[in-house]
């Protein structure tokens, strides 16, 4: 008998402490680089020092595979999410699979870049530009559109990332096919585009120039600004496609009301001024202040000629995400 109380005591207590470790942890699921999460996590650790953070960081798609086979085991262990891929969002919050909330500086975050029923918020703004090496490329020959991108003169010049790899590529793909239909996709094909991996991918191609003319995120031509300042960038005349890094809180039934009350509160530390500053060292828009990229234009001309997200676009593309990836994997793979 006195075993049997001895080991019924001994499981309460692993389980006890279990419990207790799973709640004063918070895993945060991002594609943010990690240069960011090593800015972000100290200044998370002091204002929260109960907490344990742990991150898991990849890309968008690889963050969204990971999240979709932990679901398919019947618990998605992350808490909160950050990544590129908005349509992944929309479609998370269809599923039921994200909290609802509203951050504290809710009414600074433009409506168009936030969920309407507020399962997820846009944390801040990558912006896809075109980029050149200008020790292979004059400045007076660099290509100022995406379109002009397909005429003959850019053949064996030109690469992009992955739609099956990069949220923010498959963003693009879907603004660009949205604007100027498949046959923009064909054409890029006959010039023999490479499209690979994601943003980073593309940059090493313009530094080898490989592909000295790249579509690629302005945040990391603005990263090489000092270590290789021949990797320029133009904000294309067509527009530049302005992305949304999304956060979201996953929804879990079995978290106890203060642990979801101090994930809200951590939330709202990215959309604070210290998380904005954070983003913005990391050389994206901010969505709730006025700050904005060291070296970068003013986030209202980006806008000018960017063009505009809708609902109506949000949800047709989402509808159609294994589609549009597919059709791109026939044109261009």
């Amino acid at each position: 008998m006195n075993k049997i109380i001895i080991l019924a005591f001994t499981l309460v207590s692993i389980f006890g402490c279990t419990k207790k470790q799973d709640q004063s942890t918070v895993w945060i699921y991002t594609s943010l680089y990690k240069d960011t999460i090593a800015d972000v996590q100290p200044q998370l650790e002091k204002a929260f020092p109960d907490i344990k953070f742990q991150f898991y960081q990849a890309g968008s798609e690889e963050v969204a595979s990971k999240v979709q086979a932990e679901n398919l085991a019947g618990k998605i262990q992350a808490d909160i999410l950050i990544s590129s891929d908005r349509f992944w969002y929309e479609d998370m919050a269809e599923q039921n699979k994200l909290t609802a909330y509203k951050t504290e500086v809710h009414d600074k975050i433009n409506p168009l870049f936030r969920h309407p029923k507020d399962f997820y918020n846009t944390l801040s703004f990558p912006v896809m530009v075109i980029a050149y090496n200008s020790e292979a490329i004059p400045e007076n020959e660099a290509p100022k559109t995406f379109k002009e991108l397909t005429d003959i003169k850019w053949k064996d010049k030109v690469s992009v990332g992955s739609p099956l790899a990069s949220g923010t590529s498959f963003t693009s793909v879907a603004f660009l096919v949205d604007k100027y239909g498949w046959d923009y996709f064909t054409q890029l094909r006959k010039n023999n585009l490479i499209a690979e991996g994601g943003n980073s991918g593309v940059i090493r191609r313009l530094q080898s120039k490989e592909r000295p003319v790249g579509i690629v995120l302005l945040e990391n031509v603005l990263r090489l600004t000092k270590s290789d300042p021949r990797i320029k960038f133009i904000i294309p005349t067509d527009g530049a496609i302005v992305q949304s890094n999304v956060l979201a809180l996953v929804k879990k039934e079995n978290d106890v009301e203060e642990k979801q009350a101090t994930i809200k509160k951590i939330a709202d530390w990215f959309f604070s001024e210290p998380g904005q500053q954070a983003m913005t060292k990391s050389f994206m828009y901010s969505s709730t202040t006025d700050l904005k990229p060291e070296g970068s234009p003013e986030f209202s001309e980006i806008l000018k000629a960017s063009k505009p997200w809708s609902r109506e676009f949000i949800s047709t593309t989402m509808k159609d995400r294994e589609k549009i990836k597919d059709q791109f994997s026939k044109i261009v793979f």
